[in-house]
């Protein structure tokens, strides 16, 4: 239990994975503008070390980042220009009140959907396959169609975390130390799940390997 080998060893080691790449995605979004490239990074890392098992969670982040820095970047932009547009909107919306604010609300809170099932998928989607800024952004969105149970269910869990941090202070405490690898890890076996449909060499490895790690137990 205690060997370098053991299950406690390596759930140590997992979590101070967790933590390490908490902090490298919370250092490198300082900027703001970067937030994109580091929530990339960060997915890229985390589905990596669920994947293989190996702990060069660092050098995967700033490999991923260095990589998607440009496109990832023009993407934050994109979303933050939608949600700033939105967010006027839906100021106006309660401004007017009215028949037409309510019309003009119903609209934008329609509106919301689609460009919340797009930003689940858009940054993992991009941390696992190449394309133009069109078919990312398309294909985020046709995933989350075609995964919907499964979209819904990420979307239960980001409605969880906000929850708690409303009602459970000190869940605020563990986010601080950890909150975004956390978050990672627990939707990244969603995202493995879903990418295993279009990556089969990709899903043939993870049989593969997980078949020699039970032979090798045996």
């Amino acid at each position: 239990m205690f060997s370098m080998d053991g299950p406690l060893w390596r759930a140590l080691n997992f979590i101070a994975d967790v933590v390490i790449l908490h902090f490298l995605w919370l250092f490198c979004s300082l900027p703001l503008v970067s937030i994109g490239a580091s929530t990339t990074a960060l997915y890229y890392a985390m589905m990596k070390r669920i994947r293989t098992n190996e702990g060069h969670v660092t050098s995967n982040f700033w490999q991923s980042f260095k990589a998607n820095f440009r496109q990832a970047t023009i993407f934050w932009l994109i979303v933050a220009a939608v949600a700033a547009v939105l967010w006027v909107d839906f100021n106006f919306c309660f401004t007017w009140g009215g028949t037409m604010g309510h019309i003009m609300l119903a609209g934008c809170s329609l509106l919301l959907v689609p460009c919340w099932m797009v930003l689940l998928y858009l940054f993992p989607v991009l941390s696992k396959f190449e394309g133009s800024i069109y078919t990312i952004f398309k294909n985020s969105f046709l995933m989350s169609i075609r995964h919907l149970p499964l979209t819904l269910l990420l979307t239960v869990i980001w409605a969880t975390v906000w929850l708690m941090l409303a009602i459970f202070p000190p869940f605020t405490g563990l986010m601080l130390v950890c909150g975004a690898g956390l978050l990672a890890w627990v939707t990244s076996y969603i995202y493995i799940q879903i990418f295993r449909t279009y990556l089969p060499d990709e899903a043939e490895e993870d049989r593969k390997r997980t078949d020699n790690q039970y032979l090798h137990k045996d």
